[in-house]
């Protein structure tokens, strides 16, 4: 499975630019498209910039994320909410048999 990382370039320098990929944490990508420029938005694979995406893209994505981070949350916290009822359950049929 191929994972690339959405980032925000900062400077570009050569064959490298600096991208920040949020939460203060930058690295350097080498440019892997024609014409990427400081403020450019872009997709970040294995260290190397393969796509450039407009601002109008790059919020759809956030969307997008955003979007499944909470569905995320909401399953962990119904996960949490069935470990804690089992872990009840437990310990009432334990207390139980004794």
């Amino acid at each position: 499975m191929c994972l690339g990382v959405y980032g925000k370039v900062l400077r570009v320098e050569g064959e490298l630019a600096v991208v920040d990929f949020g939460g203060g944490l930058t690295r350097d990508a080498l440019v892997g498209v024609e014409e990427v420029r400081e403020g450019d938005y872009v997709v970040v694979h294995a260290g190397i910039i393969v796509s450039r995406l407009s601002e109008e893209e790059f919020e759809e994505v956030f969307r997008y994320v955003e979007e499944a981070v909470k569905q995320l949350a909401m399953i962990e916290s119904r996960a949490a909410e069935y470990l804690e009822s089992m872990k009840m359950r437990l310990e009432e049929n334990l207390s139980g048999q004794k």
